[in-house]
């Protein structure tokens, strides 16, 4: 090989690293911000769990105030749903017990 060769090939692949450096910087930038992406999104779920959990919680209140405040009311529902009260009650006075 002659050394005009040589410097070519030299050069063909300095410009190919060169390339590929570009290509995975880019590519990193890109990963940090679909990871960042991600972390918004976990939160949003988290947020939208919440919520989620905090209106059932409040249809069960109105719920249970509806059966109370119902003159018709089914007394076994009452009964079932101060139950269901009862026993929330009693597993959060385990855990704080814990």
């Amino acid at each position: 090989m002659e050394k005009g060769e040589v410097s070519l090939k030299l050069g063909s692949i300095k410009d190919k690293l060169v390339k590929i450096k570009t290509k995975q910087d880019r590519l990193e930038a890109d990963n940090a911000k679909l990871k960042e992406k991600a972390a918004q999104l976990e939160l949003e779920l988290k947020e939208a769990k919440s919520k989620s959990q905090r209106l059932e919680k409040d249809y069960d209140r109105v719920k249970l105030a509806k059966t109370l405040v119902s003159s018709s009311g089914d007394k076994a529902e009452m009964k079932f749903r101060v139950n269901e009260l009862v026993r929330e009650i009693d597993k959060c006075i385990a855990l704080l017990n814990r």
